[in-house]
């Protein structure tokens, strides 16, 4: 006896090769797009990553200068400056080779970059270079560049004779990483051969 307000109806499913057809290709667009959202979520995430690295490498490697002196002060003038740096602390290593270092004075400037075999003697090498000596290296020295526990002794040629009371900024500025400053005044007499600027 039928039931009062049901309405029975016989269904059948629909079967063949062409439904088979239709549900394969439905499982190989999934299968696609989900290969698709798996790629694209692993570039995303490499690239995430990398950005992270640059980024905590641009804040946290910085150098420290230590110290900056001058030579060749007896004739009241300074020519020659060594600066003493090493890494701070947390930094990634500083390549050398990338990095620029500059002087500004009250009315003239100077950009150097780093040289090896920088010979001392030639005017237009030192005008346009610096070299290093490793006072002190730390445990992952590697020649042409500044790591954890390195100090370096930069020699560099002022762009021209720095004279008494005189304002100087040096910058040393790496590719990677944020840039060191250190401003000085020259003392009010120059007389010895060895002249403190820093600290």
């Amino acid at each position: 006896m039928p039931l009062r307000g049901v309405e029975l109806k016989n269904k059948k499913g629909e079967m063949g090769v062409g439904v088979l057809i239709v549900f394969i290709a439905m499982l190989l667009v999934a299968a696609i797009a989900a290969g698709v959202l798996i790629t694209t979520v692993t570039s995303l995430q490499q690239k995430a990553l990398t950005t992270g690295q640059e980024t905590r490498g641009e804040i946290s490697t910085h150098a420290t200068f230590v110290d900056v002196s001058g030579s060749d002060g007896t004739d009241g003038n300074i020519e020659n400056l060594t600066i003493i740096m090493r890494l701070s602390a947390g930094s990634d290593p500083i390549d050398l080779s990338d990095v620029l270092f500059t002087f500004s004075l009250n009315n003239q400037t100077g950009n150097y970059r780093y040289n090896a075999s920088m010979d001392l003697s030639s005017a237009t090498s030192r005008a346009k270079h610096f070299n290093i000596t490793y006072e002190v290296t730390g445990t992952e020295y590697r020649m042409g560049f500044l790591t954890r526990g390195d100090i370096v002794n930069l020699a560099v040629a002022s762009p021209r004779s720095l004279v008494e009371d005189e304002m100087v900024r040096i910058t040393f500025i790496p590719k990677i990483g944020t840039q060191s400053l250190v401003e000085f005044r020259t003392p009010s007499v120059i007389s010895r051969q060895r002249v403190t600027l820093f600290p």
